[in-house]
C-alpha cells in the first residue's frame, strides 16, 4: 500500500460515494488524510455516509446528478473553491439493470447509459482543466461485465464497455499532461446495488450460489478490496500505468 501520508491535504471526487465501493474509497482516501467530496442523489443517504467517515478527514456531500452538465460544472467548482483544485477524480456513481435487450425499454436504456457512461464523460470533461494542472490521475469504475459479455446485462454491459473504451481513449489523449486514466473492472462485490439486484430474484439463495460460482475463488468480493486498487491506482507507486483496465473479479474473466 501507498504511504499513509501520501494523500494528505490531495483533493479527491468520489461520485456515487454514498454507498458500496464509492463509500469505502471515500473512507479510504479520508483516512489518509485526503480531502473528499463525495456525490450522490439522496441528501439523508449522502448525511448519512458523512457521519460513518466523518474525523477521517475533511469530507463534504455534494448533492446532484451525474449525468448533468450543470451540476458536473458545480461539483469541480466546489473542489476548486474548497480544496483549492482537484487531484483525483474517482468515477464511480453506477445503476443496474437485469434485463435483456428486447425488454430493455427506451427509458431503461438512457438511464443506465447516462449513469453509468455520459456520467464519466460530463464529469471528466469538467474535471480534465484541474487535473492538468495537478498532474492529477482518473479512476473510472467499470466492471467485469465491460470485460465479458453477460446474460441478462445487456444495456449494463454496454455502458460498462464504454467505460473501459473511453478510459483508454482518455490515457492516451491526456498522458502528455501528465493525467492517468485507468479502470477498475469489479465482479460482484457485496454493496447495496449487488443485494438489491439479488433480492429480485425468484430464488434468491439459488442466485447467490450461481452467482458465487462465477468467480474461480468462490466467493464476492468487498468493498473494501476495491476501494484498496483505487487508492493504488491513485498514488506514486502506479505512476507508470495509465490506460489500464484492472480486474479485480475473483478470477471471472479469466475464462
Amino acid at each position: 500500500m501507498p504511504p499513509k501520508d501520501e494523500f494528505n491535504g490531495r483533493s479527491v471526487i468520489v461520485t456515487g460515494g454514498t454507498s458500496g465501493i464509492g463509500l469505502a474509497t471515500a473512507s479510504l482516501f479520508a483516512e489518509r488524510g485526503a480531502n473528499v467530496i463525495i456525490t450522490g442523489k439522496s441528501r439523508e443517504k449522502g448525511q448519512k455516509a458523512l457521519k460513518s467517515i466523518r474525523g477521517k478527514g475533511d469530507t463534504e456531500f455534494f448533492k446532484g446528478n451525474v449525468s448533468s452538465v450543470t451540476d458536473a460544472e458545480k461539483l469541480v467548482s466546489l473542489a476548486e473553491r474548497k480544496h483549492g483544485g482537484l487531484d483525483i477524480l474517482v468515477n464511480n456513481a453506477g445503476v443496474y439493470l437485469a434485463k435483456k435487450i428486447d425488454e430493455t425499454s427506451e427509458e431503461e436504456w438512457d438511464w443506465i447509459i447516462n449513469t453509468n457512461l455520459k456520467g464519466v464523460y460530463i464529469t471528466s470533461r469538467f474535471s480534465i482543466p484541474l487535473l492538468k494542472k495537478s498532474r492529477g490521475c482518473i479512476v473510472n469504475v467499470a466492471s467485469v461485465s465491460g470485460l465479458v459479455g453477460v446474460r441478462n446485462e445487456a444495456a449494463y454491459c454496454a455502458s460498462k464497455g464504454g467505460v473501459i473504451q473511453l478510459t483508454k481513449a482518455m490515457a492516451l489523449d491526456y498522458a502528455s499532461d501528465g493525467i492517468r486514466v485507468n479502470a477498475v473492472c469489479p465482479g460482484d462485490v457485496e454493496t447495496p446495488m449487488m443485494w438489491e439486484a439479488l433480492n429480485r430474484v425468484d430464488d434468491r439463495n439459488l442466485a447467490v450460489e450461481k452467482d458465487k460460482a462465477l468467480h474461480p475463488l468462490g466467493r464476492f468480493g468487498r468493498a473494501e478490496e476495491v476501494a484498496k486498487l483505487i487508492l493504488y491506482l491513485s498514488s506514486a507507486d502506479a505512476a507508470f500505468i495509465t490506460g489500464s483496465a484492472v480486474s479485480i473479479d475473483g478470477g471471472w474473466s479469466a475464462y
